[in-house]
């Protein structure tokens, strides 16, 4: 009996540990759209249709040219996050949560027929993430209204 409550522990646990692995769009995906989100609740995005994931556009206020570099520096300068792949009109970045170093990602698309960003953070491991992922995405638009890129 013993045994079989100590794997029925294990498995309760690697569940719970269970996340979302982002790997980075490729330049020539005819897709051009970010991953979606898994049915957990550590995961925000533009393009969700869940209530529990959805969050508003980012509507770029200035050229696409100019904004770019701007995108990039803000993204660089979220806590804990480094740019992993860039290229243009998409970045892919992995962020570090500062208690537990925990891996979290974040992707920027860039939209040209909409002249918007689509935005996507969202956890590796967790079911829960406190709504880090969230905070993330608020952290970013409000940076980027700040320098006026997005309205």
């Amino acid at each position: 009996m013993t045994f079989i409550r100590n794997i029925s522990v294990c498995i309760l646990f690697i569940t719970t540990l269970s996340g979302c692995l982002v790997l980075p769009l490729k330049q020539t995906a005819a897709d051009r759209s970010l991953y979606w989100c898994p049915p957990l609740l550590n995961c925000a995005s533009t393009e969700a249709v869940t209530p529990i994931h959805s969050i508003d556009p980012f509507p770029l206020a200035m050229d696409f040219k100019s904004a770019w570099p701007i995108i990039k520096q803000s993204v660089s300068e979220l806590k804990g996050t480094t740019i992993e792949v860039e290229y243009d009109g998409y970045l892919y970045a992995k962020s570090h949560s500062a208690v537990l170093n925990f891996v979290d990602y974040v992707e920027v698309l860039y939209m040209a027929k909409s002249n918007q960003l689509n935005v996507r953070s969202s956890s590796l491991l967790g079911i829960w993430d406190v709504n880090v992922n969230r905070s993330r995405t608020h952290a970013l638009r409000k940076a980027l209204k700040e320098k006026g890129v997005i309205n």
